[in-house]
């Protein structure tokens, strides 16, 4: 189950940064979490492209908490499974759904109505990689749990910005030169650094690095060549690394890590 491999057992709310799968590891949990009759409210601090946000669950424009929440209660009662989808209004082209300010999902968190609120707190543009921009991720500050997902298949590519998103940034971070492969070392570089992957990540928040598209033995050897470095590093951010794939039936092993700061 990716809930206990994620360590979400007692997680209320719970955001998503990164890229590589970050949408869909979403979903998953979304679904998994329906499946155990939870009572699920799905949203975004950004926005979320509308093509991805069809599933089974019923979706809803609100704006404000009471409005949320109300919707919730009468569909949540219709719905199967127990999720629902919240956004604050539809883009002028009716591509993306907006979302709402990280202050008002906190409120959300303690809600009766509620089990779970899972939040997506930043894009990708459908990149493996990315490095955070000055201005992301935007995570609520009561999270209990922020999930940092970054895609294997990103290493090994040129860093461009076809494959990394911000590569500039990356850059930065990394002291990978543009058009340079994106190496294991590379990666832990950004996972490590204070404006890197933990990046906006609130303090009391349990924070797990998830390693995806972890699939074939060269991608599971990358993944445990990660994990190593981060361990080693006296700057490490994160509490767990996970990694595996999210495929039509997702698998996870994880390692619990210390965290330096």
């Amino acid at each position: 189950m990716l809930i206990r491999a994620l360590g979400l057992e007692h997680a209320r709310l719970v955001s998503f940064c990164g890229a590589g799968g970050k949408t869909t590891l979403m979903f998953a949990l979304a679904r998994e979490m329906a499946a155990q009759g939870e009572r699920i409210l799905i949203c975004t601090t950004t926005k979320l492209a509308r093509s991805e946000g069809e599933g089974p669950w019923r979706s809803f424009a609100a704006s404000g908490v009471d409005e949320m929440l109300g919707n919730a209660r009468r569909l949540g009662a219709q719905a199967s499974p127990g999720a629902v989808l919240c956004y604050s209004a539809l883009t002028v082209d009716g591509t993306k759904l907006l979302g709402h300010p990280p202050e008002m999902i906190d409120r959300l968190k303690e809600a009766p109505e509620l089990d779970r609120v899972l939040v997506e707190a930043d894009g990708s543009r459908k990149k493996p990689l990315k490095a955070p921009g000055a201005h992301e991720p935007v995570v609520p500050s009561a999270s209990d749990a922020v999930l940092v997902v970054a895609g294997l298949n990103g290493l090994g590519l040129p860093l461009a910005d076809e494959n990394v998103f911000r590569s500039a940034v990356w850059a930065a971070l990394s002291g990978t030169g543009g058009g340079d492969p994106v190496s294991a070392e590379s990666f832990a570089q950004v996972a490590v650094h204070e404006a890197g992957l933990a990046k906006g990540c609130p303090a009391g928040a349990r924070r797990t690095l998830v390693l995806n598209q972890a699939h074939g033995l060269e991608r599971r050897l990358l993944a445990e060549r990660i994990v190593q470095l981060i361990a080693q590093s006296p700057s490490n951010p994160f509490d767990r690394i996970t990694s595996g794939c999210l495929r039509s039936v997702p698998e996870m092993r994880g390692w619990d890590m210390v965290r330096r700061r």
